[in-house]
């Protein structure tokens, strides 16, 4: 994510602040600094950033959406080089263990991602594009069931379904290590070979449970409230 802020092209200023916030960031390990060291950073004029953002804020929005696009390039150089079939499960694992990768890399940048910074609506109304890191897993798990002949008409929810299970445990064993609680209870768990056992043991129950288009009939039944004890029986 450092990339040198102090040589900018002009025109290019808004990049520059950008980068130079998240070296900062990098360098020290928190959020802990101004704006105006931004623009130190960057060699521009203390009055400078406020040509292209409101404040302090509105320049960590930017450096979160710096920090997924780092996360999206990670996950696509996992895919084009892994060394297994595309839509695999060492494919979907070989994707969690990036996660873990980056989490663990970009241990400073790990909270602004994910907290809620006061801009969640404008997350939510623009998720495709600026957590698209999050639909490349989408689309291999989409695969692997394809391949499977697993959800039938319904695979789109499936993947979807499935993806989120997935990226929540990988967030979770990736918050539990960066806080030193992995081994809280059981001293012997690492983070990659937990997130590999649960992964396996997840795609493989779903491909025995939910057979082809019977995933269909399943997820409309958890949308009724008179389905309470069909919902026991679910695997999701």
């Amino acid at each position: 994510m450092s990339s040198g802020g102090k040589n900018y092209h002009h025109g290019n200023l808004r990049d520059a602040l950008i980068v130079a916030a998240a070296e900062i960031i990098e360098m020290q390990g928190s959020l802990e600094f101004s704006i105006t060291d931004a623009a130190r950073r960057a060699g521009v004029s203390v009055a400078a950033p406020y040509r292209h953002f409101k404040d302090k804020e509105d320049l960590l929005h930017n450096v979160r959406d710096l920090a997924f696009m780092g996360l999206r390039e990670a996950l696509i150089a996992t895919i084009e080089g892994a060394g297994q079939p595309a839509h695999s499960q060492a494919s979907v694992i070989a994707i969690g263990h990036t996660y873990l990768r980056y989490a663990r890399e970009k241990s400073a940048f790990f909270g602004l991602m994910w907290e809620d910074r006061g801009n969640i609506a404008e997350i939510r109304d623009t998720i495709e594009q600026k957590m698209s890191g999050f639909y490349i897993l989408v689309d291999v798990v989409r695969g692997y069931f394809a391949q499977r002949g697993t959800g039938g008409d319904s695979q789109d929810t499936l993947a979807l379904s499935v993806a989120t299970q997935l990226w929540a445990l990988a967030h979770g064993i990736a918050t539990l290590e960066l806080n030193h609680m992995l081994d809280l209870f059981d001293r012997e768990a690492t983070p990659e070979l937990l997130l590999e056992t649960s992964t396996r043991a997840l795609l493989t129950g779903l491909e025995r449970q939910v057979p082809q288009s019977e995933y269909t009939r399943r997820r409309t039944c958890t949308d009724s409230p008179e389905s309470t004890e069909t919902q026991a029986e679910l695997p999701l």
